[in-house]
Parts: C-alpha cells; sequence; structure tokens
C-alpha cells in the first residue's frame, strides 16, 4: 500500500496526468487558417500536427472557440561556418576560405483570437527559432574527391556521406526540424496560458 502511494506522489509531483485537463467532449476548438508568409504550407502542416498531438486543443475548420493567425514577421540566412579552400589553380592552392555551415532563423509572431471575430484571447506573442545545417559548395571535382590508401584518387557521390549537400538541399532538409520546434513553441505558449 505505502508503494501505491509513494508511486501516486511522485508521479503527480513530476507532472504526470492521468487525463488531459480537458475531458475530451470540452476541449476548446482551435482553427489554423494558412500561416502568413508560409510559401508551400508546411509550417501551418507542422502547427496543425503540434496542436493535435498535444491534446490541448481538437481542431477544427469552423465552429470553433479559437482561432490562431500566425505571421512570419523574419527569415534569415547566416553563414556561420568556413573551410579552407583546397582547390588548385595554376598549380598553385588557393588560401581562400569557402563556406560550409549555415544558420536558418525564422521569427514568427502567433495570436489567439476568440472564434471568428477579431477580439484577442492571448497574444501577440513573437517566437523566434533556428536551425544549423552543414553542406558543401561543390565547385570543383576536388571537393567531391578523396585519395585512397593506395594513392588513387575515387570520386565520392554527391550525398553519399551525408553532408555532402548543396546548400538549397541543406537548408531544405534544415527547414522541417526548424518548423516543428517552432510549432511546439506556439503549443507552450498557449498551454501556458490555459
Amino acid at each position: 500500500m505505502f508503494r501505491v502511494f509513494a508511486l501516486f506522489i511522485v508521479l503527480t509531483s513530476c507532472g504526470y496526468r492521468w487525463q488531459p485537463d480537458y475531458p475530451h467532449s470540452s476541449r476548446p476548438t482551435i482553427a489554423v487558417p494558412f500561416v502568413k508568409g508560409d510559401d508551400d504550407g508546411s509550417f501551418t502542416t507542422e502547427i496543425i500536427r503540434a496542436l493535435a498531438t498535444s491534446g490541448i486543443a481538437d481542431v477544427r475548420l469552423k465552429s470553433v472557440d479559437y482561432r490562431l493567425e500566425v505571421t512570419v514577421i523574419s527569415s534569415t540566412l547566416e553563414t556561420i561556418g568556413y573551410r579552407k579552400d583546397k582547390q588548385k589553380v595554376d598549380r598553385e592552392i588557393n588560401r581562400n576560405m569557402v563556406a560550409t555551415e549555415a544558420r536558418k532563423a525564422i521569427t514568427i509572431e502567433a495570436t489567439l483570437y476568440k472564434g471568428v471575430s477579431e477580439e484577442i484571447a492571448y497574444g501577440p506573442y513573437s517566437i523566434q527559432g533556428d536551425a544549423d545545417y552543414d553542406y558543401v559548395d561543390g565547385d570543383s571535382y576536388q571537393d567531391l574527391t578523396f585519395v585512397d590508401s593506395k594513392g588513387f584518387t575515387q570520386a565520392v557521390l554527391p550525398f553519399s556521406l551525408g553532408q555532402l549537400e548543396s546548400p538549397e538541399s541543406a537548408q531544405e532538409a534544415a527547414i522541417r526540424p526548424l518548423y516543428a520546434h517552432l510549432a511546439k513553441k506556439i503549443v507552450d505558449v498557449i498551454s501556458a496560458e490555459w
């Protein structure tokens, strides 16, 4: 009996709940219109997924308690990593630096409105997230080759080593986790208000 009581105390003290805060029939409902600045709908999809899996609200299209309006305020790209360029030009090694790592940062504004009205229930909140990623700017044959143990030059197929991606492909691969991170932050802000 004491062990059951101790387990109950431990589970409730760490925030574990046997049921969601709202019974399924009385959970608030939220509509999520298309995010302003979301080019292909990926960010909107991540927000809907995060809300639906969090259990704090039911996501619907109409007849809702709240409407979540999200706008991308800024989207920046910054180069944060470099390497020495090993390319030989006229039998001399370049002493230039080549970019190999970047950071994508997005700032959004999220506002929760009451139903379809323009009355603000919570917010607006400014939320920022970023993601770092590596890439190779394969502008030369040397960027995609290596010398094996026998001294022969071997070509490496693009994408075979994981980080041999073009800047565009690497940025595209990093954007979905960034959207998921921002969506989780939105859910955390909403759940903190309720």
